[in-house]
């Protein structure tokens, strides 16, 4: 959970429907969809030169998709590449690639396989027109990009990997400025601490995640995110234990300084820790 100065520093700082540069070949254009628990809003990645990706089309916003068109200033783009289909990440998608031709890329086929009461949180209209597994490698050359599949936040999320420029575009899975929500039933703690190995395996050197700005130290951020959760697991084990059982009450004990927007994410998380225990699942 993102603390309250945190969050309101980015808010303060937040620049809507601008191109920024973050390297040679490598800009965003920041969404304006600010909330509690994405900061300032999502921020859409064009990667490439002569021809470019875009990463995390964002939410469905018209005045965000002509900044995002601008961006790429004519450039034929080779692909719209989406972390996973949250509202505020997948929406943009249909509407950059008519304005593109561009296909679409992504994981796929969660909305058929989730309980219907959870339908509300993602994007049910979005089917990928090419389809990425763990390790699939789209492009060639400098720009190439390597799928991984990062499970935890959600089943279907994606990171994307520039290995040829040591870049890691890291979606909701890992943020700077916050821990993720990770949430049942789309969210699974164990899956997450697995995909986080998985992202360190990637040694990459600079991080770009879908909220907040650049990570430039990856595996001190992921050994930081890997040693809060076990702490929080820890916690919630102690109150179980003390005989507490409602993740509401759970959340009242270990959590301080909670704005009212967050105490949903935080019981969310705290049933994740739960349900992992139940299971007698050993964690990453």
């Amino acid at each position: 959970m993102p603390s309250p100065v945190a969050a309101a520093k980015l808010m303060r700082s937040a620049v809507y429907n601008t191109e920024i540069r973050l390297l040679d070949g490598i800009s965003y254009v920041l969404a304006r969809n600010p909330k509690a628990y994405t900061g300032p809003g999502t921020n859409t990645y064009i990667v490439g030169k002569a021809s470019v990706w875009v990463v995390d089309p964002g939410p469905y916003n018209l005045a965000h998709c002509s900044a995002v068109l601008n961006a790429i200033d004519g450039r034929p783009v080779k692909g719209i590449l989406v972390t996973h289909t949250h509202l505020d990440h997948s929406p943009a998608a249909d509407i950059l690639k008519r304005m593109t031709g561009a296909k679409t890329y992504g994981f796929g086929g969660l909305c058929t396989k989730i309980p219907s009461e959870t339908k509300a949180a993602v994007d049910p209209s979005f089917v990928p027109d090419v389809a990425l597994s763990h390790d699939h490698i789209i492009g060639v050359g400098r720009w190439r990009v390597e799928a991984v599949h990062t499970p935890g936040h959600s089943p279907d999320h994606l990171c994307y990997s520039l290995p040829e420029q040591s870049v890691l575009f890291s979606g909701d899975h890992v943020m700077g400025w916050s821990s993720t929500v990770i949430a049942p039933p789309l969210g699974n703690l164990a899956d997450y601490m697995a995909s986080l190995t998985l992202l360190e395996n990637c040694n990459a050197s600079l991080m770009l995640p879908s909220h907040g700005g650049p990570v430039e130290d990856p595996r001190g951020r992921i050994g930081a995110i890997r040693d809060h959760r076990l702490m929080r697991h820890r916690q919630v084990a102690d109150c179980l234990a003390e005989g507490l059982s409602e993740p509401a009450d759970i959340v009242a004990r270990i959590y301080r300084d909670l704005t009212p927007h967050l105490i949903e994410a935080a019981q969310g998380c705290v049933r994740a820790h739960m349900d992992t225990l139940r299971n007698d699942t050993a964690l990453a």
